[in-house]
């Protein structure tokens, strides 16, 4: 991840639907995506994706609302 200027924020052991749940950032999302892509295609993983947004963000997009 830190190779193509992301970073790894947590990684965690999980229980029930998914084995792990890592939380990273990426310089963009079409970075971040080449990269998913990129770890897929060896076959040895699977990713599903999420897009978070800050709080402070959020709000924002909220005030904005008709």
């Amino acid at each position: 991840m830190e190779a193509i200027g992301g970073k790894l924020i947590a990684l965690y052991a999980t229980m029930g639907e998914y084995d792990y749940v890592a939380i990273a950032e990426g310089p963009s999302d079409e970075v971040a995506l080449g990269y998913l892509l990129a770890l897929g295609a060896q076959g040895q993983v699977r990713t599903t994706t999420l897009k978070a947004f800050p709080r402070e963000l959020f709000e924002e997009i909220v005030k904005r609302l008709p």
